[in-house]
This record gives structure tokens, C-alpha cells and sequence, in this order.
């Protein structure tokens, strides 16, 4: 009897390891992907996420759960997912809030936002529009800064929070344009910020190109100039501040996909696959144009340099500006 026993318990045993090759072959995804986004429903962020889920559903041929999970600043979702099982199985939508700005911003944070991730594309780049209330006297760029500078001290500007894109879009501004000075009015959300400027409460404000354009048309406020390096398809006639005398001048919100430090090669390489093939795809493009996302397509590996350029151009910012943490 022993000798069977001990017959039976090698067969056992061959048998588990013939098998385990078999399941670490097994072709990814296999189950489910969860698509963490940091935010709370509803915006650009959360719109995004739903939107390539779908079609990265499609084309991975298995569903990608969109889960989201705010608080902190974007720190929970994001720790949520650096915390994760490198597997493939968590991917994160981050953002230049949870990866560029609140790591330098806050006090502490739970994850390294260039160490515990592994980034794998990039979903979008979303431009900010310099606007003022409609009736503040200046129609130009060139206009706006005279005006300024001839009033040092009177001018006040809004944003969402301490921190936000908008809020440092005005920083770095004022870093590169020698001689501007104003007031920061931070409010509880972008929305409040927009409120109190089409009511005259600020003076300017940066803010999201795709919720400030039907303000700009309904003629609510005025648009001065664009962030971005290119001209805004919605708003053609509008010029960037680069074209307006501030060369370089850049200001983006963006958007991609990090997964959990460790994530093999293949893995990453499938998933990156997935988001650059969904950005042609035309109702996806209808879309996300429509909300103003520009379209990147970028490896792994140029994810990660933009990723990395974006933390230290925003760290230098809030340094130089003394923005006190959070």
C-alpha cells in the first residue's frame, strides 16, 4: 500500500507540474480588466475612461470595468492601483494631478508616481483657454498683459483649488512674462470658478477649452489665447500664447494609462496596442473631440519621458512660485 501511495502522490505531483506551464502560458487577458479612474463620475477624466473601456473591450475581447474611485486629491484611486498585483489586471487612469502636481503639492503621498507605476499610453492631451469676463478691456494677448502691468496688484484671477491646472497655468505665466502681478482666488470646483468670473467677481481665469467654449460663443466671457502648442480646432481664430509672444508656453491637462510597477513586457505591449488603435477609431474620435481631447499616440517608453518631463516642469513651477504644500 505504501509503495501505491507513494506511486499515486508522483503522479499528483507530475501532474501539477505539467499543468502550471499550461497556466502561465495562459493568453492575457484572460478575465476581466478594472480601469481605475481617480475622479468621481461625470467630466473629461470620467468620459474618457467609459469611452476607451468600451472600445478596448472590444479589441482585447474582454470587458474592462471602469471603477472609480476618488478622494484624497486623486491619491486613493491612484495608491488603489500601486498597490495592485502587477498582473495586468488594474490599470489606472492617471493624470497630471495624480502624477505631476499633488505628489509635489501635498505633504506626503502614499505612492512614487514615477516608481510605482508602469506607464503604457496615452489617452489624450486637454488644452486650456486664457478668458476674461466680457467686460474686461483687452480683445489680444498683447492687450491683456499691458493692461495688467499698468494695474499691478488689481487683478485677480480664479481657478478650482490650489494646485489645479488652472491655478498654475496663471504660475507659470507669471514666471515667464516678467512684471505681471495678481491675485489667486481658489473656489470649491472649476464650475464655481466660471460662475464668478461671467458674474465679474474675477478678472481671468484658465480653464478646461471644451467646458468654456459654449460660455466663449454664447459671448458670456472672451477668449484671449489657447495653452496648447497648436491651435484648438473648436476655437480656430483664437491664438496660442506661444504665437502671442511667449514662446515655448505650454499648459496641458493629459490623461494615460499606468499599470502597478513590475507589469511584464507582453502585457504592457497589448495594452498599449489597444489604446493606440482605439484613437482612430471614428466614433470614439466623435466623441472625445466633441469634449476637446486631443488624440496621442506614444509607446510605452515616450509615455513614461512625457510623464517624467511633466513632473519636473511642474515641480519647478510650484518651487519658484513658493506654493506652500497642501
Amino acid at each position: 500500500m505504501r509503495i501505491r501511495h507513494r506511486i499515486f502522490k508522483a503522479c499528483l505531483l507530475a501532474l501539477g507540474m505539467a499543468s502550471a506551464p499550461l497556466h502561465a502560458q495562459e493568453p492575457y487577458p484572460a478575465r476581466p480588466i478594472k480601469l481605475i479612474v481617480p475622479f468621481a463620475p461625470g467630466g473629461v477624466t470620467d468620459l474618457t475612461g467609459r469611452t476607451f473601456a468600451k472600445y478596448m473591450s472590444d479589441a482585447l475581447k474582454q470587458p474592462i470595468v471602469t471603477e472609480n474611485k476618488p478622494g484624497a486629491g486623486a491619491l486613493i484611486g491612484a495608491n488603489y492601483v500601486a498597490r495592485s498585483a502587477s498582473d495586468g489586471y488594474t490599470l489606472l487612469l492617471g493624470t497630471n494631478v495624480t502624477h505631476a502636481i499633488n505628489p509635489q503639492l501635498m505633504t506626503s503621498t502614499p505612492y512614487d508616481p514615477l516608481k510605482d507605476f508602469r506607464p503604457v499610453a496615452m489617452f489624450g492631451l486637454n488644452g486650456n483657454v486664457l478668458v476674461v469676463n466680457a467686460s474686461f478691456p483687452a480683445n489680444t494677448f498683447d492687450e491683456f498683459i499691458k493692461y495688467i502691468k499698468a494695474k499691478p496688484g488689481d487683478i485677480n484671477y480664479a481657478s478650482g483649488s490650489i494646485g489645479s491646472s488652472a491655478h498654475l497655468a496663471a504660475e507659470l505665466l507669471k514666471q515667464e512674462v516678467k512684471g505681471l502681478e495678481y491675485m489667486h482666488v481658489p473656489y470649491s470646483g472649476p464650475s464655481e470658478a466660471m460662475s464668478a468670473l461671467i458674474g465679474g467677481h474675477v478678472d481671468f481665469m484658465f480653464a478646461n477649452i471644451g467646458a468654456a467654449i459654449s460660455q466663449i460663443k454664447s459671448g458670456k466671457i472672451k477668449a484671449i489665447a489657447v495653452t496648447t502648442a497648436k491651435r484648438e480646432a473648436q476655437l480656430p481664430d483664437v491664438p496660442t500664447i506661444a504665437e502671442s509672444g511667449v514662446p515655448g508656453f505650454e499648459v496641458v491637462g493629459w490623461m494615460a494609462a499606468f499599470l502597478p510597477k513590475g507589469a511584464p513586457d507582453d502585457v504592457t505591449a497589448r495594452l498599449n496596442q489597444a489604446v493606440n488603435d482605439a484613437q482612430s477609431d471614428p466614433d470614439l474620435r466623435k466623441t472625445l473631440d466633441a469634449a476637446a481631447l486631443i488624440p496621442v499616440v506614444a509607446t510605452p517608453d515616450q509615455t513614461a519621458k512625457f510623464v517624467q518631463d511633466e513632473y519636473a516642469k511642474w515641480g519647478r513651477v510650484i518651487r519658484d512660485g513658493n506654493i506652500p504644500k497642501q
